[in-house]
């Protein structure tokens, strides 16, 4: 039973996020409430760690908040190493699916001069900083929730 409600809460996200770029708060709000309520304090505690862990990488821009609770919502429900499992190859398709666009798109000159011009920053500075502020309204920004729902499907099927 709780694969088809990752796998609806999955599908429901790649949806909204593909036609309007963000996972509405509802859709996160839903399906937390119904983790609370068949999993109980297990999932609150492995949802809000996650939640944690991850706003680093919320904070310095590399992920949205959207992908930020659609990583815990997953690990809350699947638990850390299941969870964990499908976030790293979700990460890797979302990876690979970017590397792909930006051949294609020829911008992939212009992203890794973006990457060194960072690490210089962070290297000079001695801080970490934001990587890069976005806009809904960028052309280059690539939905992350296709690519979590696409890994689950892998997951379920292989492993």
């Amino acid at each position: 039973m709780i694969y088809y409600i990752v796998g609806s809460m999955l599908f429901a996200a790649a949806m909204t996020d593909i036609l309007w770029k963000k996972v509405p708060n509802i859709i996160v709000l839903g399906y937390f409430l119904t983790g609370v309520c068949i999993l109980h304090l297990e999932f609150v505690f492995r949802f809000f760690v996650s939640i944690i862990l991850f706003s680093i990488l919320y904070r310095l821009r590399f992920f949205g908040a959207g992908d930020i609770k659609l990583f815990s919502l997953v690990i809350g429900f699947l638990g850390t190493y299941d969870g964990v499992n499908v976030t790293v190859i979700a990460l890797v398709l979302a990876g690979t699916g970017a590397l792909l666009y930006m051949i294609f798109s020829n911008q992939l000159t212009i992203r890794i001069t973006m990457l060194v011009n960072y690490c210089m920053r962070v290297l000079a500075t001695g801080r970490i900083e934001k990587y890069y502020e976005y806009r809904k309204s960028d052309k280059h920004l690539i939905p992350v929730s296709p690519y979590f729902l696409a890994g689950f499907i892998l997951w379920r099927c292989f492993c």
